[in-house]
């Protein structure tokens, strides 16, 4: 299963299109997915034994609870509804007339669903097109009177700066949502991303660092309270999570792209595969909302004891790609701001000088089998009112840093990112 739930459908598809007609002469019968956390049969044995025993989902939450230093916890059956749970509650602690909410112009459709949602307005401020932080001109310039909240995303786990972003929130009286999807077990200036706000929503869909399906949100502030508590219950989507853990290699995913292609060819589009135990798109933004499962929080917690391992794993793929494309031309790299450890490298971004060399980049990796995505390219930002996120938007394309990416496959990026922009 990739983690193709940034990209529309059409991308998707003339990808795969013009990929099945190229021969993958370098490693056949071999496919990378875009970004993917492994998760062991072991892993899947565990959260079935521990379901039947009532064991798992309340384990999960106090870890992550007590890493990000949460007076509550709840989980969640999708990013989505996690969002909107928490937006729900900030909006029933203030007055009625602060609607707007405030996140980044380049950012997971995601944010803007849940908000409309919930009744409330998307506000958008720009993004630093070399860091992935918000700018914070950008954001400070907004009017305050309506502002209900400020949510900083860590998109792709690249930071912004937290300590400023808070103090100004304080400042103004306006609640700090930070969204840790690529970002858990990061630091800044020394601590944990998700400490900085009243609260935090962490994404557990395919491809993040812990891909177990739904999310939850984690309260610092004890006026906002969450629990899962007298909410029901999704039943645990053991199949899903299987066809993940096993897809998810680069010879069974091969075989997976070639049918996904096949069906396409066929007129039949298969649903964006997700881990999430309920859709993503079709949700029902009136509560309650259901909790995860033990299940689920058994698998989680057995991937927090490997999060540390995956990301030194992925870190060290990152650093052969910062080594490879150093001054290469036609494309740069992203840096990190000051005081970002611990980065999870769940994907490495290049920023292609233009759309059509980026689509030609993309198509050439395919064609050697590997996959890339290039986020969040709808709607179209304007360059006038947004010029850091259109650029982005234009030119941002991931490279895999999973762990089942090895030596052989990183020498074919690299040598495939060189001969393709070489020729420009």
């Amino acid at each position: 299963m990739p983690d193709s739930s940034s990209l529309p459908q059409r991308v998707r598809h003339r990808v795969r299109s013009s990929t099945d007609d190229a021969a993958d002469t370098s490693r056949p019968f071999r496919r990378l997915p875009p970004a993917i956390t492994p998760i062991s049969a072991r892993d899947l044995a565990v959260g079935v034994a521990d379901h039947r025993l009532g064991l798992g989902r309340e384990a999960f939450r106090d870890e992550i609870g007590a890493t990000l230093g949460a007076s509550s916890t709840a989980t969640y059956t999708s990013f989505r509804r996690a969002l909107a749970a928490c937006l729900r509650e900030l909006a029933a602690t203030t007055d009625e007339t602060r609607t707007d909410v405030w996140i980044p112009a380049f950012c997971s459709p995601d944010y803007p669903d849940a908000i409309d949602g919930v009744g409330l307005r998307a506000r958008r401020y720009d993004t630093d097109p070399d860091s992935l932080a918000a700018r914070l001109d950008s954001l400070t310039a907004l009017p305050t009177d309506d502002a209900l909240a400020v949510v900083v995303v860590n998109v792709l786990g690249y930071s912004s700066r937290m300590d400023e972003i808070a103090a100004y929130c304080r400042e103004h009286d306006i609640y700090l949502i930070e969204a840790l999807g690529y970002g858990y077990g990061a630091t800044y200036d020394g601590d944990h991303l998700g400490t900085f706000g009243d609260c935090a929503v962490l994404n557990f869909q395919q491809g993040k660092p812990i891909p177990v399906g739904g999310g939850m949100v984690t309260a610092r502030n004890p006026e906002l309270a969450f629990g899962d508590e007298d909410r029901p219950t999704v039943d645990p989507n053991v199949a899903t999570m299987a066809g993940y853990a096993a897809l998810g290699h680069p010879r069974p995913y091969y075989g997976y792209s070639v049918a996904s292609s096949l069906l396409d060819r066929l007129g039949v589009s298969p649903a964006r595969p997700s881990t999430h135990p309920e859709s993503k798109f079709e949700v029902a933004y009136e509560p309650p909302f259901a909790t995860l499962s033990n299940f689920h929080g058994a698998v989680g917690r057995r991937v927090l004891e490997n999060l540390d391992q995956h990301r030194t794993q992925r870190a060290e793929t990152a650093a052969v790609y910062d080594d490879a494309f150093a001054d290469q031309p036609h494309i740069r790299q992203l840096q990190p701001i000051a005081g970002l450890s611990n980065h999870q490298y769940v994907r490495y971004p290049l920023v292609v000088d233009d759309t059509d060399r980026r689509d030609e980049l993309r198509d050439s990796l395919a064609a050697v089998g590997v996959e890339t995505a290039a986020l969040y390219d709808w709607p179209p930002l304007s360059a006038d009112e947004f010029p850091g996120a259109a650029r982005l938007q234009s030119g941002i394309l991931t490279l895999p840093t999973h762990p089942y990416v090895d030596e052989s496959d990183r020498q074919l990026i690299v040598d495939t990112v060189r001969n393709v922009t070489a020729s420009w």
